[in-house]
């Protein structure tokens, strides 16, 4: 029977007080209840009791995220759990015979907080955020990432992670809180590899990979999960903005030395620990992107301030990677410690455990996670190429990433011409959804443009020894074959075909209103194009046979990309790239046989950008 009249909470009553009606009497009993679990000196049952049972309550269905809380919920929040989670989880342990029985009580709080965390809908949420930053929970949070108690620090990343999924909170944090939380949260991960280490030694009969993922404490997904989580609190607002990223590298530039040992960890005995690594590689490549709306390479008179602006932060944040020690061989490693491990030795590491389809899912799923790690790679160090006078690079440091972009750079099968399992698993990690054929090339290239420029390139055929600092990933006849003139005439004439390939991806996906994934297509072709038309420049003509009808493709890329933005009506993208495609358009030769209705497409495509703009500010001021 429910507690009439007074209410009274003891030990004893504990379903009686949280089966009161809703909300009023409900809150009333839980205000008592959270007041007496913060009381010193508890009696241990008390706190079991209660915490153990409200965690069940809270506890819900995943399908129900997002979805609102219940009345018991509502009346937790009401009655000031977040505050009071956040005082007892943060209280000293006491050292007696109920040290671990006060550890699961904790726990049971920390899940519960959890649980709210989770089930809050968008208007529940701002009301719980806003207890977590007006009390200091965050701070209150952060200690329990270093515990040793594996479920308390990994709830306590749990809880922080699903706040950051709302960039509202994130964006009240400070600058240096949200690094600080970063690095915590990579510690929990490196720390968690070596408990699954043990968890597998102890257990060499049990298939890591049987255990229920599903939950939020499952070790595996918990290591990808809390990575993802770091990527929300790095993540600049607005989105995109690089002058955020760098005020987060200046104030926690060591943030970036534990994501690259998170994006490197060594896979363990019967499980290949790809997704935690592609999560932490694609965190560290967001951290140096460029804005989407330009193209590296690619200027225009209407965004050359913007853009310099830009490339100024940009600049200093890919500065501050290189003034990291050994940030070359990182970068090398994150590489290699992929590619050294072949899709045979993924299937063996698996198929002591599992048989039939399960094995083939685990294998593509693994491949897939290797894409997003090698595409990663790429990026990060196509994105230093356009800062290596600034940031100080080397030759050696360039060619040590030779090996990296030629490897990137061969044919990949296309799904029709996959023949067997091994060239389905090369399409999967390789394919067009990762975008290495095309993003290969442009690593490649643009390595060439750098020796290039500084009159290196030809010199590298007369070498008798490696130069100082080449990465022991390569060699010196490994770095002559792929800078030999022979094999960079037919690399060239490769890479301009990648680009016309690319250019038709783009148009199938446009062709199917697939505008925002056709974007990114056309983008990376015109990125691939002026990269060329760069090598032809500062080669004097060397190698302008094989490059002829580049300047044509870059034209034609840049023009599709302003249409796929005029397609979304994101206008002053729009407007960047038609001014980039006539601006390109006007140095182009006779004998490359541009149509001269490809400029004038463009140029009404610049109107029409205008007046898109146009219409969007008059309609923001009324």
């Amino acid at each position: 029977m429910p507690v009439q009249g007074s209410i009274s909470v003891t030990t004893d009553n504990v379903e009686e007080v949280l089966s009161l009606p809703a909300p009023e009497r409900l809150t009333q009993g839980l205000k008592k209840v959270f007041s007496k679990l913060l009381e010193p000196g508890q009696n241990i049952r008390f706190l079991r009791e209660y915490t153990t049972a409200i965690e069940r309550r809270l506890k819900r269905d995943p399908s129900f995220a997002g979805q609102g809380l219940d009345d018991f919920g509502k009346a937790c929040v009401s009655a000031g759990m977040v505050m009071t989670v956040a005082g007892f989880v943060s209280r000293p342990q006491p050292p007696t015979v109920h040290f671990r029985e006060y550890q699961l009580a904790q726990q049971n709080a920390l899940a519960s907080l959890y649980h709210i965390c989770v089930g809050c809908d968008s208007t529940e949420r701002i009301t719980v955020a806003e207890q977590i930053l007006t009390g200091g929970v965050t701070a209150r949070l952060m200690p329990i990432l270093d515990h040793d108690n594996w479920d308390l620090r990994s709830l306590s990343a749990c809880i922080l992670i699903t706040l950051a999924a709302d960039t509202a909170y994130v964006g009240c944090l400070t600058i240096a809180t949200r690094g600080e939380i970063a690095v915590c949260l990579c510690c929990v991960v490196l720390r968690d590899l070596e408990r699954i280490g043990d968890r597998i030694e102890n257990h060499p009969t049990k298939m890591l990979g049987a255990v229920d993922i599903n939950e939020f404490h499952a070790p595996l997904a918990h290591q990808q999960h809390v990575l993802r989580g770091v990527g929300d609190f790095l993540k600049p607002h607005p989105p995109h903005a690089v002058r955020p990223r760098l005020e987060l590298l200046k104030a926690k530039p060591e943030v970036l030395d534990y994501l690259f040992d998170c994006a490197t960890m060594p896979g363990l005995p019967g499980y290949p620990l790809s997704a935690a690594n592609a999560a932490a590689s694609d965190v560290l490549a967001k951290l140096v992107e460029w804005p989407p709306h330009l193209v590296p390479g690619v200027s225009t008179p209407m965004d050359s301030a913007l853009k310099a602006r830009e490339w100024k932060a940009l600049s200093q944040c890919l500065t501050i990677v290189t003034s990291r020690e050994e940030w070359m061989e990182k970068v090398v490693e994150v590489w290699m410690n992929m590619v050294e491990q072949t899709h045979q030795d993924i299937k063996a590491m698996f198929e002591e455990h599992l048989e039939g389809p399960p094995l083939d899912e685990a294998v593509e799923s693994v491949c897939q996670h290797r894409g997003t790690i090698r595409v990663s790679a790429l990026r990060i160090i196509i994105n230093l190429t356009h800062a290596a006078e600034s940031c100080g690079i080397s030759n050696a440091d360039i060619e040590s990433f030779l090996h990296i972009a030629y490897a990137a750079s061969r044919k990949v099968p296309s799904r029709e011409e996959c023949q067997t399992r091994d060239d389905h698993l090369m399409f999967v990690e390789r394919g067009a959804a990762h975008g290495e054929s095309i993003l290969g090339p442009i690593a490649l290239t643009r390595l060439l443009v750098v020796l290039a420029q500084r009159k290196a390139l030809n010199g590298i055929q007369g070498l008798q020894k490696p130069p100082n600092g080449l990465s022991s990933s390569t060699c010196l006849n490994h770095v002559q074959h792929i800078t030999n003139p022979d094999v960079v005439r037919r690399f060239l004439l490769i890479a301009l075909e990648r680009v016309k390939a690319n250019t038709s991806v783009g148009r199938d996906r446009a062709t199917e209103a697939q505008y925002e994934s056709a974007l990114p297509a056309f983008t990376t072709s015109a990125e691939l194009a002026v990269a060329l038309v760069a090598f032809d420049t500062h080669t004097q003509g060397q190698y302008s046979n094989e490059i002829v009808g580049a300047r044509r493709e870059l034209v034609i890329a840049l023009g599709n990309a302003s249409e796929m933005a005029l397609r979304q009506k994101v206008y002053l993208v729009a407007l960047s790239f038609a001014y980039g495609a006539v601006s390109a358009a006007e140095t182009i030769p006779d004998g490359e046989g541009l149509d001269p209705s490809i400029i004038e497409k463009n140029k009404r495509r610049i109107l029409q950008a205008e007046e898109g703009t146009r219409s969007v500010y008059e309609g923001s001021r009324t």
